[in-house]
């Protein structure tokens, strides 16, 4: 039995529905990630790690990670007009990105973030919050804290989270499986935004997460995000007034030390 025919009984196992282009694409798409998968579990040298032997350990693990990222893409539950593959493209598009935010203390900041078109990676990003202002580029991430005036320097990129937002619906449904949480979608009109979207509930029992997503059906990306569970350190609370494709601000990525501030290299 070939890849394909293996993906696609797992296909009609979870009685996925959808049109003969999708499903065509789901399976060449997860037949490259399989044979991907399997050629990188291929024994290396290394004290402590455990190597695969069995070519059906092999497909278990590939099959697994495939379900994952297919299952997410492809289709959600109770929404058969949208699919999240819709927003991955609509967010490759996407070059730059300006939003609001709320912490948990209420406090309010904003972030611009820099997306490389050719790769969808964040590249360069700025988040000023309450007492922490970051800078982040290729070369380095500086954390300003304003009431210490203490400047913490890393001379790395070092991303604002473990799931970019410009490749949050790319990474997500791989993030939540790894962390065997769950998610759903549903539509519902807005009562704040005064129009009918697109809901994306996610949690993650592990992390004691929880949040939402919400997008526009017109142009297929997020409005507003929403957090109604987290432990500290685990991101803002919302991030709201989200524009794409703005211009960003001369110099904004330019951070120059404070005078008379303390600095720590990490």
């Amino acid at each position: 039995m070939t890849h394909a025919d293996n993906i696609e009984k797992k296909l009609e196992q979870l009685n996925i529905k959808s049109t003969p282009a999708m499903r065509e694409k789901i399976l060449s798409e997860a037949s490259q990630v399989m044979e991907q998968t399997i050629n990188a579990s291929a024994p290396k040298p290394s004290v402590g790690r455990l190597i695969m032997k069995s070519n059906i350990t092999k497909f278990a693990a590939a099959a697994a990670i495939i379900i994952g990222v297919f299952v997410g893409i492809s289709m959600f539950n109770g929404t058969p007009a949208y699919a999240i593959e819709q927003t991955v493209e609509a967010m490759r598009s996407v070059t730059s990105i300006h939003a609001f935010m709320t912490d948990w203390d209420d406090s309010q900041g904003e972030i611009w973030l820099q997306i490389n078109p050719e790769t969808g990676q964040e590249e360069k990003y700025f988040a000023d919050m309450g007492n922490l202002l970051i800078v982040a580029t290729p070369q380095a991430t500086y954390y300003y804290h304003k009431d210490k005036n203490l400047v913490r320097i890393k001379k790395e990129y070092e991303p604002a989270s473990e799931i970019s937002f410009s490749r949050i619906f790319e990474d997500l449904p791989v993030w939540v499986e790894k962390y065997s949480g769950k998610y759903e979608c549903y539509q519902k009109f807005d009562e704040e935004l005064k129009k009918e979207v697109i809901v994306i509930h996610v949690e993650v029992p592990v992390f004691e997460k929880e949040f939402y997503v919400r997008i526009d059906p017109e142009t297929k990306l997020p409005i507003k995000m929403e957090a109604t569970k987290a432990k500290p350190g685990q991101g803002v609370k919302s991030v709201y007034n989200i524009q794409y494709n703005v211009s960003i601000p001369e110099g904004l990525f330019e951070f120059e030390i404070p005078a008379g501030a303390k600095v720590v290299y990490e």
